[in-house]
């Protein structure tokens, strides 16, 4: 069990990971989200880009996501930037050591604490159980990891109730 926030860290690491999601687990909901200073006259990722087109510097992305990081900053064409890894309170970092983060929040009240804004949601993580798929659909290991699931999805709906 692990949120879908690390199994997506994995997988952007190693794209031909075993490693994937067998059930979402309806839980420990968070959004990963882009967050900028509120001092930063930017609105989403396109005007961040903009602006640091226009000063000539690299975009500081930071991160305990690096792999989320380095794919948001390809995926938004940066152009030149790079990550720098953080470890606990990342939003600390904004805006002397890093121009953008990558992080996760809940309801945002710490990142607006901090005179964060986010600029962009690129996803959302809840717990989920992960399996490697070779072993899951295999002849011998496949029915018992259905039948975990299966029990968790059961226990995963009667929560709902």
């Amino acid at each position: 069990i692990t949120g879908r926030d690390w199994l997506m860290e994995h997988l952007y690491q190693f794209p031909s990971s075993p490693a994937t999601e067998l059930l979402d687990l309806k839980f420990g909901r968070v959004k990963i989200v882009a967050v900028v200073s509120k001092d930063l006259p930017v609105a989403d990722v396109y005007s961040l880009k903009q602006l640091y087109a226009e000063r000539l510097v690299p975009i500081r992305v930071a991160s305990e996501y690096v792999n989320i990081a380095d794919k948001c900053a390809r995926d938004n064409h940066l152009g030149v930037y790079k990550v720098i890894p953080t470890w606990g309170a990342s939003e600390a970092f904004l805006p002397e050591d890093a121009d953008l983060l990558i992080e996760n929040t809940e309801t945002g009240r710490t990142l607006a604490r901090h005179n964060l804004k986010i600029i962009d949601t690129l996803f959302e993580s809840t717990a989920c159980l992960i399996g490697n798929k070779d072993s899951a659909f295999s002849l011998t290991r496949g029915e018992r990891i259905k039948s975990i699931t299966e029990t968790l999805q059961a226990a995963v709906e009667d929560g709902k109730n």
